[in-house]
């Protein structure tokens, strides 16, 4: 009888288990580094961006207009699994950069996310 009541216990406090993770999805926020000199609207061409910041996410074609969309997401988490119920807390921050060009591949404007030197130009 004993080990029908110890059974179950051991297998509910054995299946319990604490979760800590860190991941990083997305490219390598190089538009960060104070080293690369900020873009310069009008004479940046995309060729110059794809050099110093390597492949965007994404490239959207509009118009007469392409833009190259750069994005890091970053996430921290943690928490518990229990056989009935399970918790996690999960802390996701996102870094964007986006360019746009004209037809002739020249920067007509572009944006970072808030926490950039180059945010506040």
């Amino acid at each position: 009888m004993r080990v029908l009541v110890s059974l179950p216990l051991m297998v509910a406090v054995l299946a319990t288990a604490c979760v800590s993770y860190d991941r990083t999805k997305g490219v390598e926020s190089t538009w960060r580094d104070p080293a690369i000199s900020p873009p310069v609207v009008g004479e940046t061409t995309q060729s110059v961006i794809l050099r110093t910041l390597g492949p965007p996410s994404q490239v959207i074609g509009l118009r007469d207009q392409t833009v190259f969309y750069y994005l890091k997401e970053q996430g921290r988490g943690r928490g518990a699994v229990f056989i009935v119920y399970n918790w996690i807390n999960e802390d996701v921050t996102y870094d964007r950069a986006i360019f746009f060009f004209d037809a002739n591949g020249v920067l007509l404007d572009y944006g970072l996310s808030n926490g950039s030197p180059a945010a506040a130009r």
